[in-house]
């Protein structure tokens, strides 16, 4: 395998950086990587907040988002090994959760997994909605209470229709489950038995779920939502989330510095400054698959098998390597961080929008195995489809459409008698670069060639017609 190449490295993954950054207006996003527990990147891009000077650093706080959910789980198995739970255990012996299917009871080690069954309940959203941190398009839910938490996740028994371990759902309801679950054999609350039992030891002492206690930190980023606006995308400033009701799935905050120290910590297999802190066999249960994620054609890891363990994503051959991974977004911040067990490798980065494109991740993962990160399938598409964007005509103008890119797909509009707009899919999906596609409309499936030979001469056969591009804008890149 080849050696990282740090100025190569930086060259190509700063430029990307900096171009999501713009194009996504986003204010601050910190990275830090470390081989064999010595940082070989670290860089910190743009500024706490919109407003004033305030430069990112290594310790800037940000929501963490999704990140937390390992952290819940490891929790859990300390318990475990402390003789206080069993995660075999039904769920109902811990919290009042009675629903199952088939008098098959959901178990502990369910939820960790996202293996239970349930399907997205969507507290976590309706929270954030209700904290006033988005404008989900969603109704409002009655959330002040853990009764009010309790009945609205009961009242779903009617939305379970497989078993336990049958379909990957992610739920950040069941996270909300096990930070009560640890709360309730702890005998404390789920924020301070972490805070204790797993940060303190790490070090990891500014990481909060406290809003109080991050308003008076130093050094803490401003979160901000996506607003609609006529002029395109617009970010508002907000407050990190802080609600008991999101903290295990999702209300952490910390730093690129301290989420080192957490993901060294599982690298280590459970050992901290030379101290087992939870044993070595179920932090690897962690890193093991407990659950299939149904596989679907993705332009960041093509052809591999993606599983849940307890709280982390595993990628289970990355170009020969094993990855765990676990990203997170809160509707105001966000971020990713990994691990590669082989290379003993940590990657974190941590930005304050709520949420970016995840190819920054997977350019770093290519590079850290030695390989081109300019090779990713996703860059290859963008840079494609960007080429056969623009406006076409057919013979003489008779008819003149527009191919643009929306949401990872190329369309055709067209307003020749009404106004249309017809998706374009690849007929390959696995294809970055494909210049055949189908639609459909209300007389079946419509098959639509490009002819890519040089930007001068594109064209496409639609139906009876041929459109040739009369224009060539890139974009900046």
């Amino acid at each position: 395998m080849a050696d990282f190449d740090v100025q190569k490295f930086k060259e190509i993954y700063e430029r990307e950086v900096v171009k999501l950054m713009r194009d996504s207006k986003v204010p601050g996003l910190s990275v830090l990587i470390t081989k064999k527990g010595k940082t070989i990147y670290e860089r910190n891009f743009g500024s706490r907040e919109w407003t004033g000077t305030k430069p990112t650093t290594s310790d800037t706080l940000y929501g963490i988002a999704s990140m937390t959910k390992s952290m819940t789980s490891t929790a859990i198995l300390m318990l475990q090994e402390q003789g206080k739970l069993d995660i075999k255990d039904p769920i109902s012996k811990y919290i009042p959760v009675s629903i199952g299917i088939e008098n098959i009871p959901i178990r502990v080690e369910d939820l960790m997994c996202h293996g239970s069954g349930l399907p997205n309940l969507a507290s976590y959203s309706a929270v954030i909605k209700n904290e006033e941190l988005t404008p989900f398009n969603i109704p409002n839910l009655p959330m002040g209470n853990w009764d009010d938490f309790y009945f609205h996740v009961n009242d779903a028994q009617d939305w379970l229709f497989v078993k336990p371990r049958e379909k990957f759902y992610y739920n950040n309801d069941g996270y909300t489950m096990l930070s009560q679950i640890i709360a309730k054999v702890s005998g404390t609350s789920y924020e301070e038995f972490m805070e204790k039992q797993l940060f303190q030891p790490l070090g990891m002492n500014r990481s909060t779920f406290d809003r109080d206690k991050l308003e008076k930190d130093s050094d803490v980023s401003k979160g901000y939502s996506t607003e609609p606006d006529e002029k395109g995308l617009k970010r508002k400033p907000k407050p990190h989330l802080s609600s008991i009701f999101n903290s295990g799935a999702g209300g952490l905050n910390s730093s690129t510095r301290e989420m080192t120290k957490y993901i060294q910590f599982h690298l280590n297999q459970g050992r901290v400054n030379g101290k087992q802190l939870i044993a070595q066999e179920l932090i690897e249960e962690m890193h093991k698959a407990q659950n299939s994620i149904d596989k679907s054609e993705n332009y960041l890891v093509v052809d591999e098998t993606q599983n849940y363990g307890y709280g982390f994503g595993i990628i289970e051959n990355f170009h020969g390597v094993k990855v765990i991974i676990h990203g997170g977004a809160s509707g105001v911040s966000g971020g990713v961080v990994l691990f590669i067990p082989e290379l003993e490798i940590t990657y974190t980065h941590l930005y304050n929008v709520g949420w970016l494109s995840g190819h920054i991740t997977y350019m770093a993962l290519l590079a850290l195995i030695g390989k081109d990160p300019e090779d990713l399938p996703f860059l290859k598409r963008r840079k494609h489809f960007k080429k056969l964007q623009g406006s076409y005509m057919a013979y003489r103008k008779n008819m003149e459409v527009k191919v643009i890119q929306k949401a990872g797909l190329l369309y055709i509009e067209s307003d020749i008698i009404e106004k249309t707009s017809e998706p374009l899919i690849p007929v390959d999906p696995k294809d970055p670069c494909p210049t055949n596609f189908y639609s459909y409309n209300p007389f079946g499936r419509q098959l639509i060639q490009f002819y890519d030979s040089d930007n001068d001469n594109i064209r496409f056969d639609y139906e009876r017609n041929i459109f040739k591009k009369i224009d060539y804008k890139p974009e900046l890149e």
